[in-house]
């Protein structure tokens, strides 16, 4: 219940149509206050008067005093029952007794007439009759005028007018619903546009301001989307030109005499072959460059032949013995391992290993590594996983990093489907977690 409300509260649709009704009660209490004024100046100004006047004529057929049999006759013409009080004198023209209880009569004689001359007349209200008394010396004539329809059909009345208003209502709002619905359109596929789904386009249901705006949008997304196509393939296509002269110069410094300065050579190249590669490995894995060559793979025992790669490096493995094969690309997924291995055994304090753990949890796996180094700071977090940003000087190219290591494992990890989380408390490392779905 709580959601659908803020779904309300959110929905344009709902508040125009809030809007709508709040304006539409407005001007009806207007003009119910303009014709009750309207009304009530007629009644005092004419109505009154003639209503006076005839009730004077009226009275004067009944006589003085008042004559039972007249009044009689003056009931089977007309629709009221007439009531006559006086000295020996409790007359009915019904036959019925005048209940008078919650009667509250009040004058309402034209003023401008002299009191001497005409009866007193004052009227009284319920909510099924309508009383009309004429004191005349001892004597008071009442007539009664019964309303036309009930408390109860009044109340039914009510609630259909009530139904009908609610009918009204949801009918506006579903028509506002679908006038609004191309808003809706352009807030989802912007959404999804800058989540990286370019590819995104936003349905233009309509030939007008909204339609050219969703044209326009889509426009722009197949804009960007060529813009980054090309840049992905100038990114590519200079990388891979590039480790032609690499290699020629890797062979070239194998051929000098040993020398510190080869050394620093040799590193240098091999730093620029790492990039080269780093950068295509992101590149390939963004957009429609993302082919992923999937197969079952065996996770703790790709783990261990890592860690045999890297000449089994020093640290605590924490291996659940019951999961199962995943469809993953052996390929790639070997380079996130590797890469976050890589990470915790550089930026660990050196004293405390660190932890790498693999479980499962429901139909989700999770891989984690941990280090115990100094951590990364929280206004850092969010930023690590883009493409060449270092977060502080223990994460620079002294240490061997280039920024591009958790960029591609996040890249990886979006690929299978997977999520990357990275944690970092304050004094006590960093975790970086790799969850996969299994079935």
């Amino acid at each position: 219940m709580k959601s659908m409300l803020l779904s309300l509260r959110r929905s344009l649709s709902a508040r125009l149509l809030l809007l709508f009704a709040i304006a539409t009660l407005l001007i009806v209490c207007l003009l119910v206050g303009s014709l009750i004024h309207g009304i009530g100046s007629q009644w005092r100004g004419t109505i009154a008067p003639h209503l006076q006047q005839y009730l004077e004529y009226v009275n004067e057929e009944i006589g003085y005093p008042p004559e039972p049999e007249q009044a009689s006759q003056l009931a089977e013409t007309l629709p009221i029952t007439i009531y006559i009080i006086g000295p020996e004198t409790d007359y009915s023209t019904s036959g019925a007794t005048l209940d008078l209880e919650n009667v509250e009569f009040s004058d309402r004689r034209h003023r401008r007439r002299r009191l001497d001359r005409h009866p007193d007349i004052s009227f009284g209200e319920l909510h099924d009759r309508t009383l009309l008394r004429v004191q005349r010396g001892d004597y008071s004539v009442y007539y009664e005028l019964r309303h036309s329809r009930s408390k109860t059909e009044h109340y039914k009345a009510i609630l259909i007018s009530l139904a009908i208003l609610a009918l009204i209502l949801g009918g506006c709002y579903l028509i506002l619903r679908r006038m609004l619905q191309p808003v809706k359109d352009i807030k989802l596929g912007v959404s999804r546009m800058g989540a990286g789904q370019l590819e995104t386009r936003v349905p233009v249901r309509s030939d007008n301001d909204l339609g050219e705006l969703a044209v326009s949008i889509n426009k722009m997304a197949g804009d960007i989307e060529l813009m980054l196509d090309a840049k992905r393939q100038l990114l590519l296509g200079a990388s891979h030109e590039l480790r032609s002269p690499l290699t020629r110069a890797k062979i070239a410094v194998q051929m000098l005499d040993p020398s510190e300065n080869r050394n620093r050579i040799a590193s240098d190249l091999d730093e620029m072959e790492s990039l080269v590669a780093g950068i295509m490995d992101s590149e390939r894995m963004k957009g429609g460059h993302a082919v992923l060559n999937r197969s079952a793979v065996d996770f703790v025992a790709l783990i261990h032949a890592i860690l045999e790669e890297l000449h089994h490096p020093s640290v605590e493995l924490k291996l659940s013995a019951d999961i199962p094969l995943v469809e993953v690309d052996e390929v790639r997924m070997s380079i996130l391992i590797r890469n976050l291995i890589n990470n915790a055994l550089t930026h660990g304090d050196g004293e405390q290993l660190p932890v790498v753990s693999l479980q499962r949890h429901g139909g989700a796996l999770e891989f984690a590594v941990q280090d115990f180094g100094r951590g990364i700071d929280q206004k850092h977090i969010d930023k690590v996983t883009e493409p060449f940003y270092r977060a502080d000087p223990s994460r620079t190219r002294a240490t061997g990093g280039f920024g591009l290591g958790l960029h591609l494992c996040a890249l990886i990890a979006k690929a299978h489907d997977g999520e990357l989380s990275i944690t970092s408390p304050a004094g006590s490392g960093t975790t970086v977690t790799l969850t996969l779905p299994v079935t």
